[in-house]
């Protein structure tokens, strides 16, 4: 004798198959994210990622391992970026640049291929500059963007190099939009 009909069981049986469907239904909708939401896709498809974002840059140099806050402004037209960026430790205070690259891909995960142009003080007064090519992932809510390396030199004011960082080593930015 069974304790469930035959009608139950085809009933029971119905909803455990439909149950992923409604779970996977259920939590692909248009979530209100803390981040706020999601901005519009560019007419190329790649994803949208103007806007300001805050996270961390880590590097290693002379064996030491180095991480700070940095905040980014990023402005885009399409699949060309350009923008700004400040770290925000005192020991990388007045550390600055500037960003200009593509992105390419298909919203909502593309790649960004760019340039970061530095700027940071020298010791004992003056500037120090570098240059790298950086490259990564840029989602509509996160960016994770590295460069094998990133020199800071003297600029042309005749500082001695030791009066600037040198070489950063697997330099990389991680952040998430504000």
């Amino acid at each position: 004798m069974s304790l469930v009909s035959t009608p139950r069981r085809l009933v029971v049986a119905i909803v455990l198959a439909l149950l992923p469907i409604v779970a996977v239904t259920a939590g692909s909708g248009s979530p209100t994210l803390p981040n706020g939401p999601t901005s519009p896709t560019p007419s190329s498809g790649v994803a949208n990622i103007s806007g300001h974002w805050t996270g961390t840059s880590a590097w290693a140099q002379h064996e030491v391992h180095a991480i700070s806050n940095v905040t980014i402004a990023l402005d885009q037209d399409d699949r060309a970026v350009t923008g700004t960026l400040a770290w925000e430790a005192p020991a990388y205070e007045g550390w600055s640049g500037t960003i200009a690259g593509t992105v390419a891909g298909t919203s909502p995960d593309t790649q960004f291929v760019g340039t970061i142009e530095l700027v940071a003080p020298a010791a004992g007064g003056g500037t120090c500059t570098g240059s790298a090519v950086f490259s990564g992932r840029s989602a509509s809510q996160s960016l994770r963007w590295d460069t094998t390396q990133l020199t800071i030199a003297p600029d042309a004011n005749g500082q001695p190099a030791a009066a600037c960082r040198g070489v950063l080593r697997n330099v990389v930015l991680i952040l998430g939009r504000n």
